[in-house]
C-alpha cells in the first residue's frame, strides 16, 4: 500500500469518521482500512516524541478506533455496514496485534495520545467481556507491572483510568451476565499490584515527606481514588471481595491521613468523598445503573470491615483529625458554593457535609456493634458531637450564640437533601443510644442532637408544605421513608419532647429578634449559610418554591397541588430562580396570616395533611408502595393533638 502523507492520512480518518457517524462504510476495503489504522498506530508507538502533525493524525486514528467499537457494541449499524466494521475490528485485534500497540501507547509522552489509547483499550475490553467473557491478558499484565513501579507517571495514570473505566462498564450493565464472576476474574491478577500501589501512594507518602513532584502525585492519587470507589462499589453491589477491596476499609486511616499530606486540595476532598460514600454504602451511586444488589449474604467480612473503618475514624478524631481537615472559602470544585453576593462568607459545604456524615456514620456503626454484642462499655456521643460543633464553628458554619444549636443540620445540609435526611436519621439513633444510658435528655440541644428539633426545623425549611414530604416519600433519592418511620415511632413515645422543642425554638427565635415588626419566626431570613425560602402571593393561594422537585409524584391528585415553584436541581443543589423574589408587602401579608399559629400547630397540621394525602392516594391505588405502617403512625397524630389542645 502506498504510504500517505500525515495531512492526507488525517483527512482520510476524518472522512471515515464522518461516514461512520452517519452509519455508512467507506469505499475502500476493510483490509485497506485496517492496514492504514495499524500503520498509523505502529508509527506512533515507535516514535518517542511524535511531531505535532503526527499527534493530530494519531488522535484522529484513535478516536476512529473507539467510535468503531462503540457503534458495533451498540448494534446501531445496518447489517452490511456492521459486517464491514466487524471485519476491520477482527483484522486489527486478531491479525495485526493492535492491543499490544495500544498498550505501548499508554507510555506515550503526549498525554492526550496516552489517554485516547486508554479509552480505546477500555471500550474494546468491555466489548470483549460482553462477547467472550474474557479480558485482554496483555493489558492486565501491563497494568500489574506499572502498578508496582515505585514512581508515578502518565502511564500509571492511564492504566488506572482504563481499569476504572472497565470496572465501571461492568457495573453499569454494559455486560449483563455473570457480573460477579467477570469482576472476580478481572481482579484476580491485579490484587497484589493494586495493594502495593495503595501502600506506595498512601501509607508512606501521607506520613513522611515525599520526594515526588506535587502535580503528578495529586493527579495519580485522584485517579487511584476513582479506582478505589469502583472497587468498593463492586463489593457493595455484587459481593466481589478481594484482598485489595478489604484494604480500603481495613487501612482506612491511611485515607484519613491524606488530610495532612502535601497534595492538592481537590485530592483531599476526593479522599473525604470516598470515605463518605464507603461508610454510607453509596459507592458508585453517581454512575452505576440499575438497582444495587445486596451482597451481605456473600460478603461475610463486610460488616466487620465497615466497623474497622468506622473505628479508624473515631481514633483519628480523638487524635485531632478534625483540626487537620482543610476547608476553603468559596470552593467551586465538586459543587462547592460560590456566591458573588456573599464574597468571603461562604465555605466549602461539600467538605463540611462529608466530614459531618463521616463522623455521624462512624458513631452509628460503633453503637450498633455495642448493641449487638451487649457490651457494657459506651461511647461518649456528646464528646464527638461537641468536637464536630467546634469544627463547624471554626469554619463559620454555625450562626450566632443565640441561635438554636440543633439548627446546624439544616445549615450544613441545606443544599443536599439526601445527606440532610441521612444525617437526621443517624442522629435519631445517636439520641436513642444516649437516652438509653441516661433517662434524662437534658442538654441534648446544647450539642445539637435533639431529633424533635431537627424534624421541626426540617418542616420549617419546607414552609410546612406536606406535598414536599410526599415527594420525599415517593422519591428513591433519599431515605426519607425510613427516617420518617423512625421519627414517628419516637414521637409516639415522646410527645412532650416535641412540645418542649417547639417552645425552645420559639424562644431562640425570640432572642434572635425579628428583623421587622410582625415577622414570623417560622419564615427564615436569608443567611449566608442556608437557602432562602421565598413566599409570594399568587392569586388567592400561597406559592412556595420547593426544596426539591424530583417530579416523582405526578400521580398525585392535582387538586391537592397548592405548592408550585421553579427549581433547578444540579449536582444536588437547588437554586431558587430570580422570578420568585418577593416584595416586602407580599412577605408581610403571608407572615401576618400565620402569626397567630404556633409552631406546634404547624407541625401537627403538616403531618395530618400528609396522612390525608397518602390515604387518598393509597385508596386509589396510586401510591407506589404499601404505606400501611406509615399511616398507622400518622393516624396517631390527630388524637394526640386534640389531647394536648
Amino acid at each position: 500500500m502506498k504510504c500517505l502523507s500525515m495531512d492526507a492520512a488525517g483527512l482520510d480518518f476524518q472522512a471515515i469518521f464522518r461516514l461512520l457517524c452517519t452509519g455508512s462504510a467507506p469505499s475502500l476495503s476493510s483490509e485497506e482500512l485496517s492496514s492504514r489504522i495499524s500503520s498509523c498506530v505502529d508509527q506512533t508507538a515507535n516514535t518517542p516524541a511524535p511531531s505535532v502533525t503526527h499527534t493530530d493524525v494519531m488522535c484522529f486514528c484513535l478516536t476512529l478506533i473507539e467510535a468503531i467499537i462503540k457503534r458495533l457494541t451498540a448494534q446501531s449499524l445496518q447489517q452490511d455496514v456492521t459486517i464491514f466494521y466487524e471485519d476491520v475490528k477482527r483484522r486489527l485485534f486478531e491479525e495485526m496485534n493492535l492491543m499490544t500497540k495500544l498498550v505501548s501507547l499508554l507510555n506515550c509522552q503526549d498525554q492526550l495520545v496516552s489517554h485516547l489509547s486508554a479509552k480505546c483499550i477500555s471500550v474494546y475490553v468491555i466489548s470483549d467481556i460482553s462477547i467472550n467473557g474474557g479480558s485482554s491478558s496483555i493489558w492486565r499484565h501491563r497494568c500489574a507491572e506499572v502498578f508496582q513501579e515505585p514512581t508515578t507517571s502518565s502511564e500509571l495514570d492511564s492504566c488506572l483510568w482504563s481499569l476504572t473505566a472497565v470496572i465501571k462498564g461492568v457495573l453499569r450493565g454494559e455486560i449483563c451476565q455473570r457480573k460477579r464472576d467477570v469482576l472476580m476474574k478481572l481482579l484476580s491478577g491485579l490484587d497484589a499490584s493494586i495493594t502495593y500501589l495503595h501502600t506506595n501512594l498512601l501509607t508512606q507518602d501521607t506520613q513522611d515527606p515525599h520526594k515526588r513532584e506535587l502535580t503528578n502525585l495529586s493527579k495519580t492519587m485522584y485517579e487511584f481514588f476513582d479506582l478505589l470507589e469502583v472497587l468498593s462499589a463492586a463489593r457493595l453491589r455484587y459481593g466481589v471481595c478481594s484482598s485489595v477491596q478489604r484494604v480500603i476499609f481495613v487501612q482506612s486511616r491511611a485515607l484519613l491521613r491524606v488530610m495532612r499530606a502535601d497534595v492538592e486540595y481537590f485530592v483531599k476532598k476526593r479522599a473525604l468523598l470516598l470515605l463518605k460514600k464507603s461508610l454510607l454504602r453509596r459507592a458508585g451511586d453517581d454512575w452505576a445503573l440499575g438497582e444495587a444488589q445486596s451482597a451481605s449474604h456473600e460478603d461475610h467480612s463486610l460488616t466487620e470491615d465497615m466497623l474497622t473503618m468506622a473505628d479508624g475514624v473515631l481514633q483519628e478524631v480523638n487524635a485531632g483529625w478534625l483540626k487537620e481537615v482543610p476547608v476553603k472559602a468559596q470552593a467551586s470544585f465538586f459543587g462547592g458554593n460560590c456566591d458573588v453576593r456573599l464574597a468571603g462568607t461562604q465555605k466549602d459545604d461539600v467538605i463540611l457535609r462529608a466530614v459531618s456524615l463521616i463522623l455521624l456514620k462512624s458513631l452509628e456503626i460503633n453503637i450498633q456493634r455495642l448493641h449487638c454484642k451487649g457490651s457494657q462499655s459506651d461511647i461518649d456521643i456528646r464528646q464527638y458531637l461537641t468536637e464536630l460543633m467546634s469544627f463547624l464553628q471554626r469554619h463559620g458554619t454555625l450562626m450566632s450564640a443565640d441561635a438554636h444549636s440543633c439548627s446546624w443540620v439544616s445549615v450544613v445540609f441545606a443544599e443536599q437533601d439526601d445527606d440532610m435526611i441521612e444525617s437526621s436519621k443517624t442522629l435519631i439513633g445517636l439520641y436513642l443510644y444516649k437516652k438509653s444510658l441516661s433517662s434524662s435528655d437534658s442538654g441534648v440541644c446544647v450539642w445539637g442532637c435533639n431529633p424533635h428539633c431537627h424534624f421541626i426545623l426540617l418542616l420549617r425549611s419546607l414552609s410546612f408544605d406536606h406535598t414536599v414530604l410526599l415527594d420525599f416519600l415517593i422519591s428513591s433519592e433519599t431515605c426519607f421513608l425510613e427516617y420518617c418511620v423512625h421519627y414517628l415511632k419516637l414521637l409516639r413515645e415522646d410527645w412532650t419532647g416535641l412540645c418542649r422543642s417547639c417552645r425552645h425554638i420559639e424562644d431562640c427565635d425570640g432572642r434572635l429578634g425579628a428583623t421587622r415588626k410582625g415577622t414570623d419566626p417560622s419564615v427564615q431570613a436569608p443567611s449566608a449559610n442556608s437557602e432562602t425560602m421565598y413566599v409570594v402571593q399568587a392569586g388567592n393561594e400561597v406559592s412556595v418554591p420547593r426544596l426539591v422537585d424530583y417530579g416523582s409524584s405526578d400521580e398525585s391528585d392535582e387538586a391537592e397541588e397548592h405548592v408550585s415553584g421553579n427549581t433547578d436541581v444540579d449536582s444536588g443543589r437547588t437554586d431558587t430562580k430570580a422570578s420568585f423574589c418577593p416584595s416586602e408587602m407580599a412577605l408581610e401579608q403571608v407572615q401576618t396570616e400565620y402569626a397567630s399559629e404556633s409552631l406546634l400547630d404547624k407541625v401537627f397540621v403538616c403531618l395530618m395533611d400528609l396522612r390525608t394525602t397518602v390515604t387518598r392516594l393509597h385508596n386509589r391505588g396510586l401510591f407506589p408502595y404499601n404505606p400501611t405502617s406509615l399511616l398507622k403512625l400518622l393516624n396517631s397524630v390527630e388524637p394526640q393533638r386534640n389531647r394536648i389542645s
